[in-house]
């Protein structure tokens, strides 16, 4: 049996690569499929160019292990070449292929991002393709690098972010706490006064009807920043979420009707029964409702739609990225669509942070999306909002069935 060593003393590679050559002068261009074809352990797959556009449509067709680049293209000359084709095909290893006397230019390629740099007329075939298969093998290390990096970064933010959030449940559950208390005092009062006053005018009805609403929301508030202080706590069991939709509906329709919203509903039949919290689902969704509705001028739409599908689905066909599941997890989506305002570009990225709203002059506090975000999270789901391309807001909530 052919050794290791002996297979690399006679040129041979264990993985032929598949190579895509950019060379606008014919002679190095037969020179260059010359050699990448010498041996079988060199290429299994191999194209040839003279243009820069038919590359980008080789790249795009094909899937290449290294592209072995001249810099000079027709109209194209020098780095830009190189800068423009890593721009297009940042995973893909690039070796390029400078003129006599050009060592300084392929210097420079490497720092460009190329993975290594050939002389023309300066190599033999077992150089080139040494340098081929070398240069695919360090742009592996690279991507690797490159996505370790980025999950070390994205651990970082997620503990940073999980040490904030527990800090502020902590904070919240003690203001919550402090100010129930008087807030039941000052209840109790306004109870007793109105019962002792028998003689009022229209200004005294009106106070009284003002501190009511004040409590009350006041009141609401506190049962949010409570809610938000205890999350870890959740009552699974076996539920349909057309379910959840329904009593939430009729939970909001108070609302529906203040505003003359006409909702419309399209929902797949025979769901997927889903284990979750029903409560606390059913609490993401009236919160997703109530946002859509003050959002909607009077006489808006909000559209409802459950559907079934599978992950790979919604990350190619709904453009999601990040998602949690694998590709042929089975998914129960619900949508909440409204043609309302939208949300401005530059708060959308900051719609999750605790306390922070765009209804604060309405009275929001600004947890009911960080409480959902929490709350979908616990379940091992996913909740995505983003404007809708013409007008109004598209929020998405995903589980795995």
């Amino acid at each position: 049996m052919e050794t290791k060593k002996e297979a690399f003393l006679e040129g041979k590679f264990r993985s032929p690569l598949r190579v895509l050559g950019v060379e606008d002068n014919k002679i190095d261009s037969s020179i260059l499929e010359s050699m990448l074809t010498k041996s079988e352990s060199y290429t299994s797959f191999l194209r040839i160019t003279d243009q820069f556009e038919d590359a980008v449509s080789l790249l795009k067709e094909f899937d290449f292990d290294v592209i072995v680049l001249d810099l000079n293209l027709g109209e194209r000359q020098g780095l830009e070449t190189l800068k423009e084709i890593r721009s297009l095909f940042s995973d893909i290893a690039i070796v390029v292929n400078t003129g006599a006397f050009e060592n300084e230019l392929g210097l420079q390629a490497l720092k460009c991002g190329a993975q290594d740099f050939l002389v023309k007329g300066d190599y033999t075939a077992r150089i080139l393709n040494k340098v081929l298969h070398y240069a695919v093998e360090r742009k592996r290390l690279e991507n690797d690098l490159a996505k370790a990096r980025k999950k070390v970064q994205e651990t970082q933010m997620q503990l940073i972010q999980s040490e904030k959030m527990e800090v502020i449940g902590e904070l919240a559950s003690g203001v919550a706490h402090e100010v129930k208390n008087p807030l039941a005092t000052i209840a109790y009062g306004i109870t007793f006064l109105n019962n002792e006053i028998k003689e009022r005018d229209e200004n005294i009805n009106k106070v009284f009807e003002n501190i009511d609403e004040s409590i009350e929301r006041a009141n609401a508030i506190i049962t949010d920043l409570l809610d938000f202080s205890n999350l870890s706590k959740l009552n699974m069991r076996e539920i349909n979420l057309s379910e959840l939709i329904e009593k939430s509906l009729i939970l909001t329709k108070y609302e529906q009707e203040k505003m003359n919203i006409v909702v419309t509903k399209n929902i797949k039949d025979n769901l997927t029964k889903l284990v979750i919290d029903g409560n606390r689902i059913q609490q993401v969704i009236i919160n997703l409702l109530l946002n859509a509705i003050s959002s909607v001028s009077k006489g808006g739409e909000i559209n409802i739609t459950i559907e079934e599908s599978e992950a790979k689905e919604i990350m190619n066909v709904k453009n999601i990225k990040d998602c949690p599941f694998d590709q042929a997890d089975k998914l129960v989506i619900l949508t909440i669509e409204d043609n309302g305002e939208g949300i401005p570009e530059d708060k959308l990225n900051k719609i999750f942070d605790p306390f922070f709203t765009t209804r604060r002059a309405r009275g929001g506090v600004g947890l009911g999306l960080s409480v959902s975000k929490q709350i979908v999270e616990l379940h091992k789901g996913m909740l995505k909002i983003d404007n809708r391309e013409s007008n109004g807001v598209k929020a998405m909530l995903i589980f795995k069935v």
